[in-house]
């Protein structure tokens, strides 16, 4: 009976020796690469976490050159005004010169008349400088309202890039968290003997 009771025991054990020498490596190689999986998820969520700096400092730089250009067009939109308002007022003096000029002539002072034509070149080179003025005036706040909208795509550009890299951080954590358990799951199998039932 106890050499039977022996026997028995003894091929319980050798059974179990072998159970655990069959499943080591695999426990031992599951363990490895959940390790090497959670080394990347941690490198991934730091990448994640630069990108997200990254994209937030370039929403801050988006931010400051639309408010930039902005001002820009509002100056250039004043100036613009400001030219109008000249060439209109060009336009006036010329056109109140001529009628004293005609006026002069139809009396035959010549002399006032001449004056008169001196007046009205002068505004007359004035209405130009200020025309020149105006469409250069022009020019920039077009320009400006083109870089507005560049801006604004830009921003929402670097938005988009926010929230794509936030998303990503999320899933880098929740892969690392799922590792972490992995892990945690393949030391419990390799500190547990195997029975003879596996």
């Amino acid at each position: 009976m106890k050499k039977l009771t022996f026997l028995l025991a003894l091929a319980i054990l050798g059974s179990t020796i072998i159970a655990n020498a069959q499943r080591a490596p695999h426990v031992k190689h599951d363990i490895h690469h959940d390790r090497q999986d959670i080394h990347h998820d941690k490198k991934d969520i730091n990448h994640d976490k630069k990108d997200i700096q990254g994209d937030k400092k370039d929403i801050a730089g988006d931010k400051t050159d639309l408010r930039s250009d902005r001002k820009d067009a509002a100056s250039d939109r004043k100036d613009l005004n400001h030219d109008n308002k000249d060439i209109a007022k060009d336009k006036k003096d010329i056109a109140t010169d001529r009628k004293e000029r005609n006026q002069d002539v139809k009396n035959h002072d010549y002399k006032d008349a001449a004056a008169e034509q001196k007046d009205i070149n002068a505004d007359k080179k004035d209405l130009s400088a200020d025309r020149k003025d105006r469409n250069a005036d022009r020019k920039d706040l077009h320009q400006d309202r083109k870089d507005i909208h560049q801006d604004k795509k830009d921003l929402a550009g670097d938005r988009k890039d926010l929230s794509k890299d936030r998303k990503d951080l999320g899933k880098d954590k929740s892969d690392l968290k799922k590792d972490r358990k992995d892990l945690k799951d393949d030391k419990q199998d390799a500190a547990t003997p195997a029975t003879s039932n596996q």
